[in-house]
Order: structure tokens, then sequence, then C-alpha cells
């Protein structure tokens, strides 16, 4: 994320992360926040209502389709869903929203994923998720001590357009190379 950055932050909560993301991404960014429950929701109304650069969506992720006439295309899908299918929900939003080569960030909690695996192990087993959904991962990091069984990870979404023209471009290269 930087200055300028078009956000979608996915389990947005009373908007206490969203708000620092909206001081990263500036006055010429924009954060789209969707929270489900709508008491909490009510506190991420009232705290956009100072900043002018996020749009609340009172909603369940794992529909995006009901608000994809508020969200315009993202640089960044920022998810904190604690859901145990957090990664398909990502997967959900990005194919709608994140630009081609866009970025990711997503908040694992590992008793969220599966509470009788070691938490490496459930960190693992959601990359794996996160792979088959066509996200790229680049980094991890853990935040203990700071939240026991929390990691955090970051990398690139790369679209099935983005796929296709890769492939489609590699075979061209092949059946066309004078090397052949």
């Amino acid at each position: 994320m930087e200055p300028g950055s078009k956000v979608l932050y996915l389990g947005a909560a009373s908007g206490t992360t969203v708000s620092h993301v909206s001081d990263i991404v500036g006055e010429n960014g924009v954060v789209y926040a969707v929270e489900f429950s709508k008491r909490t929701g009510r506190d991420l109304v009232n705290m956009a209502r100072k900043r002018p650069n996020i749009i609340p969506i009172i909603d369940d992720a794992r529909y995006p389709k009901r608000y994809r006439m508020l969200v315009g295309m993202v640089d960044v899908i920022f998810a904190d869903v604690a859901q145990p299918d957090q990664a398909r929900i990502l997967g959900l939003n990005a194919q709608y929203f994140v630009k081609n080569g866009g970025h990711f960030v997503i908040s694992i909690k590992a008793n969220c994923i599966d509470s009788t695996l070691p938490a490496e192990a459930a960190f693992a087993k959601e990359v794996e998720r996160l792979k088959a959904e066509k996200f790229n991962p680049k980094e991890q990091l853990t935040l203990e001590p700071y939240e026991k069984d929390h990691a955090v990870v970051t990398g690139i979404y790369l679209s099935l357009i983005h796929i296709c023209r890769c492939r489609r471009i590699e075979r061209c290269r092949s059946r066309w190379s004078p090397y052949h």
C-alpha cells in the first residue's frame, strides 16, 4: 500500500485498522471497508464520517456481487475476516475487484482455520488454499509475541486473465521462436 492506492478491506470491524490504512493511502486514495455486523458497522460508519477516503459497506464479504456497484477496481485487497473459508472469500472478491498483478494482505488466525492443528500447520494449509485461488504468496510473518497463533501473508494476485495471457505469450514464443 502506498499513497493514492485503492484498497478493499474485508472484515473492517469498527474501523481501527481501516483508519490506519486510510492514513497510508491518504486523501488521494480510497478504502472500501466491508463489515458484516450491523452493530460494529455503525461504529465503522461513524468513523468514516470523519474520513472522506473511507467508503463503509455493511454487507457479507462472501457475496461480493451484492456490493459490486459500490466498489471500483483496487490495487490491494486486505482480508481480516476470521472465517474458515477466508481464502475462498478473498478469492471471490479478488475476481471482481483486484487489478491484474494487484496485491493482497490476509490476516490468518490459526484457530479460525482449524483449531485441531498446530498454528504453523494451519498457516501452511491456508497458504496452499491461497495458491489454489490464484494468489502468489511472497511473505509470511507471525504476529507473536503481540498476537498468539496469528500470521499475516502478503503477495500478488494473478487473475485468470493475467494467467491466460502469460500462457498464451509463452505458447506464441515457443511456436514462433527462430530457435526451435
